[in-house]
Formats: structure tokens, C-alpha cells, sequence
């Protein structure tokens, strides 16, 4: 499915920027000996008197020509956090857009195996004046069908767990959670859980600035006034969502693979009726040729 490869490479940018945050981990200011700094500017090939900036943790040390300003969330206490936040949005960007996505791709499929008795969210489409002479310039049915269907589901967001669940129902997949949780190893309550407080963050990042709210206690608010994030807990939330669009792309694969297998057997009995339809003309014509061939008042042979 390409909605789950596009998924992947989103992830991989959260992922990124969770390793940006462990790397860059309280990073420091500090005083280098005077062979390094004579090895880098030697190494930059730069006289041995530039002024350097010198910074490191237990992961790295870097040295940066002073006329180059060093960031100041690098050295501040907590000053790295935004790189968690920006992987919980980048995280919720991929999980909503997979399920969109593969909506969008399998809607087709679904209308086409399942037609009247599919889920009453498709059934109950309903177009504009001007969806519907936009759709004059398509002159396959089924091209047209598709047109309907991504005009109606528009890209997303999702505010909520609600939201996939219908997307699910959509793609005939009824009891979601229970193989989710199967496929994750993981209590489906907990996924629900730790999918709910990731949305949420998300929601307080976009809407508030991840400013505490009235009831936040003050062990949960960092040194900027914003609510604090570790490391671990963006990790664990981020890496949950992703599991869950693995998981899913594993189940809505087979359940796809089922309405494929409904429109082959649909495809064969129409082969079939067209075949008997064949036969039965060419028998006709052949039974006709031979009438009109045959001697006055000697019956046809048979």
C-alpha cells in the first residue's frame, strides 16, 4: 500500500528528530585544551587565533567559529524540547494522513465488492451542483465513482480515536481494536490510551503553544512555563502510533484482499453469463442459416 510507505517515511522524520533531541542532549559550554583548538582551526583551515565556540555532552563535542551564533536552545535547560514537540506533530501528521490515505485507495474497492451493503458513511454521500458538473469531464463510471468518493473524503484531522474506528467500519473492518491489539502485542486499552494522549498533545502543541493547563501540576511544567516533555514519553507515543499503522496496514491488507476475491468471483459469473449469452446467439444465428438454407419442404437439419 502506498498509504503506508508514505506513513513510514513520515515517521522517519519523528524519528529523526528524537535522535536530533538525544544527541544534542544537554550539550554545555566548556573550555577545550589548546591542542584541539589548534587540531580544528588547522582542520577548518583557519588562522590559530579564531575565536571558537566549544560545546559537549556525553554523546559528542563540537567546536563552531564564533562568528557563527550557536543557538541558544542547544545550551538552555530544556531549550531542545521543541524537537520532542515538533515529533509528536509530525507523528499525528502521519498517522492521520495514513488513514485518509488509505481510504482514499481502497474506498473504490469497497463500493465495487460490497455496493448497496456498504457502510451507510459511504451510502450517504451527498454532492453539490458543483461536484456534480465537475464530474462531467469524466467519461468512466468508475473514474467518476472515485472522483465522488475523494471529494467527499477529504484529507483530515484527527481530533479523536472516533475517526478511525469509522474509517475502519469503512474498509469492513468491524472489530479493529481486537487484531490491532494482536498484531501490536500491546491491551487495546493501552493503545487507545497512549494514541488518545498523543492527539491531545498534539492538539495543546497546535492550539495553546503546549502552555500548562489550570490543573497541570507544577512538577509538569518545565523551566519556559510550558508543559514538559521527556524523551522518553514522546519516544513511547510516537512509536506507538507508527506500530499501529504497521499493524493496520496488515489488516486492512487482508480485509482488502477479501473484497478483491468478492469482485473476481463478480468478474467470472459476468465472463460466464457473456459466454452463455455467446453460445446461445451463435446457436440462434447457426439455426437460422440453416432454416433459410434448407429445401422447400424438407425440414432443416438438426
Amino acid at each position: 500500500m502506498l498509504a503506508h510507505e508514505l506513513a513510514i517515511q513520515n515517521f522517519g522524520i519523528a524519528e529523526h528528530l528524537l535522535q536530533l533531541h538525544q544527541l544534542f542532549h544537554e550539550l554545555h559550554s566548556y573550555d577545550p585544551r589548546k591542542a584541539l583548538t589548534l587540531a580544528v582551526c588547522e582542520e577548518l583551515a583557519v588562522p590559530a587565533s579564531t575565536a571558537l565556540h566549544h560545546a559537549r555532552n556525553e554523546h559528542l563535542a563540537c567546536s563552531i567559529k564564533a562568528s557563527v551564533p550557536l543557538p541558544s536552545c542547544l545550551l538552555a535547560t530544556d531549550g531542545l524540547d521543541f524537537l520532542l514537540r515538533q515529533s509528536v506533530l509530525v507523528a499525528c501528521t502521519a498517522l492521520e494522513s495514513y488513514f485518509w490515505d488509505v481510504l482514499r485507495e481502497n474506498t473504490l474497492t469497497v463500493i465495487r465488492a460490497k455496493g448497496r451493503k456498504a457502510d451507510s458513511t459511504l451510502k450517504e454521500i451527498t454532492l453539490t451542483l458543483d461536484d456534480y458538473l465537475s464530474l462531467e469531464e469524466y467519461g468512466d463510471p468508475d473514474e467518476r465513482l472515485s472522483q465522488i468518493i475523494l471529494k467527499r473524503f477529504e484529507r483530515g484531522t484527527l481530533y479523536d480515536l472516533a475517526k478511525i474506528d469509522e474509517i475502519a467500519g469503512i474498509l469492513t473492518v468491524k472489530d479493529f481494536w481486537g487484531p490491532m491489539s494482536t498484531q501490536t502485542g500491546v491491551a487495546a486499552p493501552d493503545l487507545k490510551g497512549r494514541l488518545g494522549s498523543l492527539i491531545q498533545r498534539r492538539n495543546d502543541i497546535t492550539h495553546r503553544a503546549d502552555r500548562p493547563g489550570t490543573k497541570t501540576p507544577p512538577e509538569e511544567i518545565d523551566t519556559h512555563g510550558l508543559h514538559a516533555m521527556s524523551h522518553a514519553w514522546a519516544t513511547t507515543h510516537v512509536m506507538t502510533a507508527k506500530s499501529v499503522v504497521t499493524a493496520s496496514a496488515v489488516i486492512f491488507k487482508k480485509a482488502i484482499a477479501q473484497l478483491q476475491l468478492v469482485l473476481d468471483q463478480k468478474e467470472e459469473q459476468a465472463l460466464a453469463r457473456k459466454t452463455i449469452r455467446s453460445m446461445s446467439d451463435l446457436d440462434i444465428e447457426l439455426r437460422n442459416e440453416a432454416t433459410e438454407s434448407a429445401e422447400p419442404g424438407k425440414p432443416p437439419t438438426p
